[in-house]
């Protein structure tokens, strides 16, 4: 849900504090050239001022609906990591199919990898028609995935003559190693680690490549 920042609200007190010193020192400048100025005129000079800076604010300052979007609280966040850290395989695919649907993506089925204990496929439909594969992917211990995760990875999906669309590789790790982010950058691989999950659960922050 948009809302108007408390950072939007100090910037308008700024303004209008500002102008309307500026309203009282022409005032004061007019008495002191000997023109008459009466209380009442104070007034409307800074009734005026106070709508200027509305004006000025409403057109500049304050966020648009369409610019603003209320991200997760830190709490949500953590929690969404710690249930992220407690999922097998299985879980972890359920969890990102979950998401899958709820975004919008069609036809999505989940596929055990013989290859690979620790890892589930998902396939869905993008908008577009296009098949998306994502590939679920849950580590033990506290390291990095691996190069060699994400190579045998690629190597399947070479070996998939059919495949036409996005892939993704998620996983339950903090972060990928420096080889694993090389190769998937090369083979078009988009990595979500447990951070980017946690972000797309709790603030719907759909993958780009999913949302055709």
């Amino acid at each position: 849900m948009a809302r108007t920042t408390m950072r939007a609200y100090f910037n308008l007190a700024i303004l209008v504090a500002g102008l309307e010193l500026l309203a009282i020192g022409v005032w004061f400048v007019l008495e002191g050239a000997r023109i008459d100025q009466s209380d009442t005129m104070m007034v409307g000079y800074i009734t005026g001022a106070a709508l200027l800076a509305s004006a000025i604010w409403l057109g500049g300052y304050r966020p648009r609906h369409d610019e603003f979007v209320e991200p997760a609280d830190d709490t949500a966040l953590r929690e969404a990591k710690a249930r992220l850290d407690r999922m097998d395989p299985a879980r972890l695919a359920e969890h990102v199919a979950d998401l899958c649907e709820r975004d919008g993506l069609a036809d999505v089925e989940t596929v055990r990898v013989v290859e690979d204990a620790y890892a589930v496929d998902i396939h869905a439909k993008r908008g577009d028609g296009s098949l998306a594969v994502v590939r679920c992917r849950s580590t033990e211990g506290p390291g990095p995935v691996a190069g060699g995760v994400v190579e045998d990875f690629v190597t399947a999906l070479d070996a998939d003559l059919d495949r036409a669309g996005p892939v993704l590789l998620a996983t339950t790790a903090g972060c990928f190693s420096a080889k694993a982010a090389a190769i998937a950058a090369s083979a078009g691989v988009v990595l979500l680690d447990r951070g980017a999950l946690a972000h797309w659960e709790c603030d719907k922050e759909t993958p780009a490549s999913l949302a055709a």
